[in-house]
């Protein structure tokens, strides 16, 4: 048969026919000799009452851990809590040293500062007293000069000692002093040397 041609109604008839033969062979349901629903509803309520039973105990469970982690919580919490107490004890502590230590350090390097000072004073008066034999000998620009670098080292040598007490720490600054001082003796001794040729 094509798609283009019309069906013929006694062979829609004889079809139809056919299938409702075929459908009224069919079993519509089946019954069984026994009630059945017994049977199911009586596993339902097995399973019911045991995952209730496993719910009870989780749930016993469950409260036990959550009270053992707060226990647990609350233990940690006390033990940081006195740990935190002693850092800050011993923290403190430190503090205290390190300012005995700072003012140790410090009264240090101001004895050392002072013991350089008067060091150089004892060797800048012997200089100062040839200086002024020669004073009158050295050419008077030249001496002008000579004063003014003096006066340049004399303020450096200020400005270290006073960055010496502000940071007592800091290793360079001893150092500087005792360079400028140096450079000062030197130019002092270079101008004691002066005579009458220059």
């Amino acid at each position: 048969m094509k798609e283009d041609e019309p069906i013929d109604l006694n062979q829609e008839r004889k079809l139809n026919h056919l299938l409702d033969q075929q459908i009224a062979g069919l079993a519509t349901e089946e019954s069984t000799s026994r009630d059945l629903w017994m049977g199911v509803e009586s596993k339902i309520t097995d399973v019911e009452s045991k995952s209730s039973s496993t719910e009870h105990k989780k749930n016993r469970w469950a409260s036990w851990a959550i009270a053992a982690s707060l226990v647990i919580s609350l233990g940690s919490l006390g033990m940081s809590w006195n740990n935190l107490r002693q850092a800050e004890s011993i923290y403190a502590q430190i503090e205290i040293q390190k300012s005995t230590q700072q003012q140790s350090y410090r009264s240090s390097v101001q004895y050392q500062v002072e013991l350089m000072e008067q060091e150089f004073k004892l060797a800048k008066v012997g200089l100062m007293s040839q200086i002024s034999m020669n004073r009158d000998n050295i050419d008077k620009p030249l001496l002008a000069e000579i004063e003014r670098d003096l006066s340049v080292i004399n303020k450096a040598a200020e400005l270290l000692k006073s960055a010496i007490e502000k940071q007592p720490e800091n290793t360079e600054y001893p150092k500087l002093l005792r360079a400028t001082y140096q450079q000062e003796l030197t130019v002092l001794t270079q101008l004691a040397k002066l005579d009458n040729s220059i």
